[in-house]
């Protein structure tokens, strides 16, 4: 092997390995205890929740993680279903749909929880805080996930 193969060997691995290691450290690789234990630790600090506030949180979390292993404890079966679909030479169109259906009814099943846990703590929160807390919610959107074509400064062209 020629020099400028062994340097492009070492600079891909250590590009893996430093993707690797920044991936763990973000808690991207951990699974959702500990993103969702990372970012209740981040809105806990940026907050500074009184005792009822942190209790209010930590019961948030709490139903959080619950809902996540709900929510993933099924993930394979449809998955597993939905590339079954694939297999045919026609896609079974009212199965599909009826997949889709029986995802968006676990969802549901699962929303008013959330969003009353959610609110309790919301509603826990000082006014000064609940602005800081959008505040984070909207800079997480624009740095994370919707940068270009969400936020409705882009126009999103069909072609």
């Amino acid at each position: 092997m020629g020099n400028t193969t062994i340097t492009v060997l070492i600079v891909l691995a250590l590009l893996l390995i430093s993707g690797v290691a920044i991936a763990h450290y973000k808690g991207f690789c951990s699974g959702p205890e500990k993103h969702i234990e990372k970012v209740t630790e981040r809105i806990g600090k940026q907050l500074q929740l009184d005792d009822a506030q942190r209790l209010q949180l930590d019961l948030l979390k709490e139903k959080f993680v619950a809902i996540a292993h709900e929510l993933r404890s099924d993930h394979s079966t449809y998955v597993n279903e939905a590339i079954d679909l694939l297999n045919t030479p026609a896609l079974d169109r009212e199965q599909a749909h009826t997949l889709l259906m029986r995802k968006q009814a676990q969802l549901a099943s699962v929303s008013d929880e959330l969003i009353n846990a959610f609110a309790d703590f919301s509603d826990s929160l000082e006014q000064n805080q609940r602005n800081e807390l959008q505040s984070m919610i909207s800079r997480h959107r624009e740095h994370r996930h919707c940068r270009f074509a969400c936020a409705g400064d882009w126009p999103v062209t069909q072609e």
